[in-house]
């Protein structure tokens, strides 16, 4: 069934038209489209997917401005996903989008479960003192309480027994046995595969949205103008600076990310391990192509800017636009020391798991941005009336109210490709006006600036 939306434009789109451009190619090029998707990584990727299945034959087109698809931040993504959050709205989004990834060939067309490589292992986080292990127990009895009961409390014995040496030091755990890792470049594909009735333009440097009297009326890049009444800005780290192009904020800032990923892993941590998340500040790490690992942790980057948020001034670690190449930022210390926190806290000396210089060789290092709501966008009032920012991990999937037929997908902090496709379907119900499928889905609206239980969580 098709869902005719307000505002968009109906015309002919030529079934001979080229998926796939390369700009500036202007061959097949759109002059007009029922709605424009800024970005190609999985956030624009996944909407494409989901206009398609609301309402087949939808004429879409997306831009974006690499050389190809999965191109930003979701290259120093660890590609994980997990079903254990604590605000309502994000543990129903999640348990959503793991269910289609179980049910890939179903949802993206056929084979795509294969080509997506999904290893169901699990996240294992780990207390090493009696006050962390109650910390994750307490973490437990709350996340049976909204509906997540496979969440296990496993204590030092039975880490032991299911974990082998690699447990080595740990008190307890929180088991989430439903998380684990996939292929996110075969993922953003398979959602740009699942559509027959849209067209894909690569290599875009400028995007300029235009409007008419506070509507969406075109979309304007180096030379070529396409005309549309609905945009969707999902482009990641540049969605502030395309929104202003339209006059309008959009309310995220940007957080420098970093991992890295060796070619080596030491005998106790096997292929069939679990992703290992540590004590604050959260070191964490999985296994990696066969005989590989890959690591990350809250790293807390400082810009020492302080930035004003309601009746408080705050110094925050964040930016308000990407600083380019992004690479400039790495810091040539984060694998050393992310090593440190790991052979710290479970125990390893030098030349020993965590500790062995091995992993040092030969890595990897990558770095991308989070994209999180801003103090505008994700504060609380104290009782005696100030208001004090947070750090929500709660994105925008909204309509921007101030111009008519503009909607984001933005601010996923991280786990964009975990959330992608949930998230999609929740644009696309707002797209076509219709009914969220949870209510809770609701919290990430635009406007939503609290939610319980919301907070910064790895």
């Amino acid at each position: 069934m098709r869902y005719d939306c307000p505002h968009t434009i109906r015309g002919e789109w030529s079934l001979a038209a080229r998926k796939f451009i390369t700009f500036p190619d202007q061959t097949d090029m759109p002059h007009t489209a029922d709605v424009v998707i800024i970005g190609g990584g999985p956030a624009g990727t996944a909407a494409l997917w989901a206009i398609e299945r609301y309402a087949p034959g939808t004429r879409a087109v997306l831009i974006e401005k690499s050389d190809r698809l999965g191109a930003g931040s979701s290259t120093a993504s660890l590609e994980n996903y997990r079903s254990c959050w604590p605000t309502v709205c994000l543990a129903r989004q999640m348990t959503r989008s793991i269910d289609i990834y179980h049910h890939a060939d179903d949802y993206l067309g056929e084979g795509a479960r294969q080509a997506i490589a999904l290893k169901q292992q699990g996240y294992l986080f780990c207390a090493f003192t009696e006050k962390q292990a109650e910390g994750l127990r307490d973490d437990v009895r709350h996340l049976h309480s909204i509906g997540l009961p496979h969440i296990e409390y496993l204590d030092a014995s039975e880490v032991r027994y299911r974990f082998g040496p690699i447990s080595r030091n740990i008190v307890a755990a929180k088991f989430d046995p439903v998380a684990g890792w996939l292929d996110s470049n075969a993922l953003i594909h398979a959602y740009a595969r699942s559509t027959n009735s849209a067209q894909i333009i690569l290599n875009v440097p400028e995007v300029h949205l235009q409007t008419e009297q506070d509507h969406i009326a075109a979309v304007q890049i180096p030379g070529w103008r396409i005309a549309t009444r609905q945009v969707i800005i999902a482009a990641g780290a540049s969605s502030r600076a395309i929104g202003k192009t339209a006059g309008v904020d959009i309310p995220v800032m940007l957080r420098p990310r970093q991992s890295f990923t060796t070619g080596w892993r030491h005998a106790d941590f096997p292929e069939g391990s679990p992703m290992l998340i540590g004590a604050h500040p959260y070191p964490h790490v999985r296994p990696e192509a066969q005989s590989g690992a890959i690591f990350g942790w809250e790293y807390n980057w400082h810009n020492k800017r302080v930035k004003t948020g309601g009746n408080e001034t705050t110094r925050v670690d964040a930016l308000d636009d990407p600083v380019e190449p992004v690479g400039q930022l790495k810091d040539p210390r984060f694998p050393s020391i992310t090593l440190m926190l790991l052979a710290k806290q479970f125990g390893h000396s030098d030349g020993q798991g965590f500790a062995d210089s091995r992993y040092l060789r030969g890595i990897s290092h990558n770095i991308g941005y989070y994209v999180q709501r801003d103090e505008t966008a994700a504060w609380v009032t104290n009782p005696d009336g100030s208001i004090q920012p947070y750090d929500s991990e709660r994105a925008i999937i909204d309509a921007h109210p101030a111009v008519e037929g503009l909607y984001l997908s933005v601010g996923h902090v991280g786990h964009g490709i975990m959330s992608s496709a949930a998230a999609a379907e929740i644009l696309a119900c707002k797209l076509f006006g219709l009914p969220l499928k949870d209510p809770s889905f609701a919290d990430f609206g635009i406007g939503v600036n609290w939610v319980e239980h919301d907070k910064n969580a790895l």
